[in-house]
């Protein structure tokens, strides 16, 4: 094995060279690879949605729901499977063992829902099939808020958007806080019923004019020539021309019988910030993606697009997790720069400045290699690898400080550098081979540590065994090389100068001692042994127990608020600006985010909206993070009939409640009955539980419309027919889709009747 010393010093410039090279890559590999605050673990989930436009939770659970679980509980490797029916769609949620292969499980997915897809109703849209990892979940908050005017934030947002979109390192954005774009058709019901038209009428008028006619292409043998026959509604103004009646006599026009105009659908869902009203952008990075290069992109474009922005609109950022990153890497670049600086101090102290610079340049040259290494296995780094990095400092340096010191001694006795180096790196070949060795088997089983803990841990093993490699390719073959070109002349421990230095003096003291429990075995095994057992029972008396992850003084929180009841949209927003405004008076807090509406990981039908809190900077406020957390909690008890669940962000790896239970029963009353049961028994006889919550459907009012079919068919009257009618007192009927020139997506056309129409009672007439 010490042949690979003899052939690095016989070909040292090219060894030289090779080190050179690793310098200049990892240079470069520290400018490009992808930088993250977090792991970017795989989730072992995959979603399945499914929406069809106005069914009931009940029809989507049995059309939808039911007929996608029987087939999707057959794929391989699923773990649990389980669906959430809401109104207008439905979400299947399957849960694979953890480091299944996800790709295979999503072909697996794609394949079972295809083949049962012709089974759901004709009006579903089509599935839409999702994987998450953490990369999944946004990182970072755009918000606009300030005027009145929805429509004037939306724009603005969405130029915003158009701008963010193209940066190389962003996934999506997502839009939230403001309803989609409708074409609203309000329609006259006195008028419509006197010129005896039908919703059946205007679906089919609006239908045959807005198609897609290829005219096709005339060669006349003196030119060729395309015919086009337009046919496509671009505006609200084809709309008013559209003939929905035609008799002998006259001919009535969709104008004649309802207002159109562009405007948005109803709210359900409200984004409110520090507040005020705002319009969102979620923005959400590719995998792999340099979290710091894509924020550094995204400042400057708010800041070009600050400066045209109206005077009562701003820009508010918040959930920035690209902070932390660009934080951690100064904070490491410091470390990095304070350790080279006390090491080359102690070192000239010891051993002189030549002898300082070889070690020295240990740290700095194992991190370029490391660098260079993950990123050619196209990984990340993030506050695990930086953790890695940190605790490899300090034992990458033990082989450089032994090689040196070995090679100083053997330069005392008179051999040159050249041979003094290369005796020590021959002889501390398999010294420095084997404890080194040792540390690095300690962290393999690290590595292999199953389950999604260890997917998110193995980043911090995997660094600190490719740091200490680079600390064996260094001090076993760089060192000798460089020693032998650059190492110090005479020793510098073992001079024969009169003056003695604070180490001599250190070693020689240290000797005295060893010397004596040497002497003295039998009693240095007994102190031994009794300081260990002191350091045992202390920790049993004194110690403060096992947590699974660091608890650290947190600087975000995360808010769920629940009521029980038929809320409206504007009810709902009422609620959030209630919990939004006691949240506000609490001392140390920087940004209130929240959001009427639910996501889909975040379950359970009492919930009604929820977001996040951020706190100030530890040096911006005189009270801790777990301070504000409690008096948060302690500013919403008092609110009648809801709850506010305040969740502190302590870090780690943390996606599910630490205690789940699943029931299972029969039937959905049986279920409901038992969890029940075991909720009021946590919430009562239990201690040192919170945010106990079920995903358990609570009663609700719903309306009911039966239609005597008999009768209907006697007046000619299809359950269709009432289908429409009933939507035209909801959300509109859907009549068609257009897309006008400045929007990316098709726009619905909608018939709806006047507000004043629109209630329950308006179904009788």
């Amino acid at each position: 094995m010490t042949n690979i010393i003899d052939f690095a010093l016989k070909k040292a410039k090219t060894t030289l060279l090779i080190a050179f090279m690793i310098i200049v890559a990892g240079s470069y590999a520290r400018q490009e690879i992808p930088i993250a605050a977090s792991p970017n673990v795989q989730l072992p989930f995959i979603t399945v949605s499914v929406f069809l436009d106005g069914a009931s939770p009940g029809d989507t659970s049995r059309l939808i729901a039911r007929p996608l679980e029987n087939r999707l509980k057959t794929v391989t490797g699923v773990k649990n499977i389980r669906s959430t029916s809401y109104l207008s769609y439905a979400r299947i949620f399957l849960e694979f063992e953890v480091g299944f292969d996800i790709d295979k499980a999503l072909v697996d997915v794609k394949q079972g829902v295809e083949e049962i897809k012709y089974q759901l109703p004709l009006g579903a849209e089509d599935p839409q099939i999702e994987e998450y990892s953490e990369a999944s979940f946004p990182v970072m908050n755009i918000s606009i808020v300030g005027g009145k005017s929805v429509r004037q934030k939306v724009f603005y947002a969405r130029e915003l958007k158009d701008r963010i979109e193209p940066i190389e390192q962003i996934l999506e954005v997502n839009m939230t806080g403001a309803p989609e774009e409708v074409l609203e058709g309000v329609i006259d019901k006195s008028k419509m019923e006197s010129y005896g038209v039908t919703l059946s009428d205007i679906y089919n008028s609006v239908a045959n004019n807005n198609l897609i006619i290829p005219g096709g292409k005339q060669d006349t043998g003196r030119g060729s020539f395309n015919i086009e026959v337009p046919s496509i509604i671009e505006s609200a103004k084809d709309i008013y021309a559209i003939p929905v009646k035609v008799t002998k006599d006259a001919i009535v026009t969709l104008g004649e019988i309802a207002s159109v105009k562009r405007t948005f659908k109803d709210f359900t869902s409200y984004a409110r910030v520090n507040g005020q009203d705002a319009v969102t952008l979620e923005i959400s990075l590719r995998e792999s993606a340099n979290a710091i290069d894509a924020s550094n992109a995204i400042r400057e474009i708010l800041a070009n697009f600050d400066s045209e922005l109206p005077k009562n609109l701003k820009i508010v950022i918040s959930n920035d997790d690209t902070i932390y990153a660009n934080l951690m890497v100064k904070e490491l670049n410091g470390n990095i720069i304070a350790a080279v600086i006390l090491i080359m101090v102690l070192v000239i102290a010891s051993m002189g400045a030549r002898v300082s610079m070889l070690v020295g340049l240990s740290i700095p040259f194992c991190f370029l290699m490391t660098y260079l290494i993950l990123f050619t296995l196209n990984m990340e780094v993030n506050f695990l690898v930086m953790m890695g990095l940190l605790l490899g400092m300090g034992m990458l340096i033990d082989g450089s400080i032994v090689i040196t010191e070995f090679a100083d001694k053997k330069i005392a006795e008179g051999l040159s550098r050249a041979e003094g180096y290369t005796l020590a790196s021959k002889r501390m070949f398999y010294p420095i081979i084997a404890s080194t060795g040792t540390t690095m088997a300690a962290f393999i089983p690290v590595m292999f540590w199953p389950g999604f803990t260890g997917q998110f841990m193995r980043y911090l093993p995997i660094t600190i065994f490719f740091v200490l490699s680079a600390s064996l390719f260094y001090s076993l073959i760089v060192i000798p090389v460089l020693g032998s070109y650059f190492g110090q002349k005479k020793s510098a421990l073992n001079s024969d100068d009169d003056n003695i230095s604070m180490f001599t003096k250190l070693t020689d003291w240290y000797g005295k001692y060893i010397k004596r429990f040497v002497q003295n075995p039998v009693e240095t095994v007994i102190a031994v042994a009794a300081v260990l057992l002191i350091i045992i029972m202390s920790y049993g008396f004194s110690g403060k127990g096992t947590v699974y992850f660091a608890i650290v003084d947190p600087v975000q929180a995360n808010i769920t608020v629940k009521a029980r009841g038929n809320f409206s949209a504007l009810e709902t927003k009422k609620i959030i600006e209630q919990v939004e405004e006691r949240f506000l008076k609490v001392e140390g807090i920087k940004n209130v985010y929240l959001r009427s509406g639910t996501n889909w990981w975040q379950s359970g039908a009492d919930r009604i909206g929820g977001g996040f809190v951020e706190t100030l900077e530890p040096s911006q406020t005189k009270i801790t993070g777990f301070e504000i957390m409690d008096r948060l909690k302690a500013s919403t008890k008092d609110l009648p009939g809801i709850t506010v669940e305040v969740e502190a962000d302590i870090g780690g790896p943390s996606f599910d409640s630490p205690i789940e239970l699943d029931v299972y029963g029969d039937t959905e009353e049986t279920v409901n009955n038992a969890v029940s049961l075991i909720e009021n028994y946590m919430r009562n006889n239990m201690t040192g539980l919170n945010n106990i919550f079920s995903s358990k459907a609570y009663p609700s009012v719903e309306w009911s419309v039966e239609v005597d079919k008999q009768k209907a068919a006697q007046l000619g009257v299809s359950v269709g027919d009432v289908g429409a009618l009933v939507q035209m007192l909801t959300n509109g009927f859907k009549v068609g889709e257009y897309r006008p020139d400045d929007a990316k997506d098709e726009v619905e056309i909608r018939a709806r009747f006047p507000d004043s129409d629109r209630t329950i009672t308006g179904i009788r007439d």
